[in-house]
Parts: structure tokens; sequence; C-alpha cells
């Protein structure tokens, strides 16, 4: 993974608070949310972490705004928002984890990537230490099923044994 990527609050948000945010930097050269994500990760009931983050953003994360926002069914303002912005700038990839965002990703030709790929490509570039971050993001109130986050640490074993 390289060159930018857009994102949707929720990996954001996620990578903030199990402190791996700034790793996004070893992944993709520009980070770009739009302002509608801002809003959400400065949001009075978002966590105070997350929050101090988005006040002092590293460099490589860029708010650019959407042109012409168009309602896209079953997604909330940030998801579309996200989407229209990678179409926007061209950008291949979108940071998203809700299902129904990945799925119209996928119908618009974006590659979504979710917060648990970012932390897989993040541990395979000995960035972090997935099981430590992993037993991080359960004490979150990520909605993510277990098996999946099974998944990846059994991918993270079997790629450090090989």
């Amino acid at each position: 993974m390289s060159g930018p990527v857009v994102s949707d609050a929720g990996p954001l948000h996620y990578l903030i608070l199990v402190d791996c945010a700034d790793a996004l930097s070893a992944l993709f050269d520009q980070l770009l949310i739009p302002p509608e994500v801002r809003y959400e990760l400065l949001h009075s009931s978002t966590p105070q972490k997350v929050k101090d983050w988005m006040v002092n953003p590293p460099p490589w994360l860029k708010v650019e705004p959407v042109d012409h926002l168009y309602p896209l069914a079953s997604l909330h303002k940030g998801e579309t928002a996200a989407l229209q912005l990678a179409l926007q700038t061209k950008t291949s990839s979108v940071l998203m984890d809700d299902l129904d965002g990945r799925a119209a990703a996928r119908r618009l030709g974006l590659i979504p990537i979710g917060t648990v790929g970012c932390l897989e490509r993040m541990a395979e570039l000995r960035k972090i230490e997935l099981t430590a971050v992993i037993s991080k993001l359960r004490q979150t109130n990520i909605f993510i099923s277990p098996e999946l986050l099974e998944a990846a640490l059994e991918r993270d074993r079997r790629r450090r044994m090989s």
C-alpha cells in the first residue's frame, strides 16, 4: 500500500484509540478525510483521545471538501462523503469498516480496507505487535466479530513462523 487513501471516521477513530493512527503514514503517503468525517471525530460524544488527535493532526492528514455530496442509500453522511471524496480525488482505496459502506465502495470500484486490515499490514511492516493491539482493540466499543480478530491473529502467527 502507498499513495493516498480516504478514510471514514470508524477506522481512524479506532486506530487512534489503540495508538496506531500514526503508523498509517507507513502504509499511505497521505490520508484524506472529508469535513463530515472531521466533524464526526470531533463530536462531543467522541472519546477525548480521538478529539485531541484531531485537533493537532499529523501533516500527512488533509481535510478535503467534497464538491457535491449526493446521499447514498443506507449510508451515513461521513461514509457517503468519504466514498465521494475517494471518487473525486481518484483515490483507489478507502478506510471503512461498515459493511454497507464496504459494499458500496466495491460497487463504485474502490478497494475498502478495514481497521483490522490496516493493523495486519502494520504488523507485517513491524510497526506494531498485533496481539497487543488486538487486545487493546477488544477493550474499545468496536463492533467486530471475534472470529475476524482470531483469523487476523492466526494469519499473523503463521506469517511470523514462516
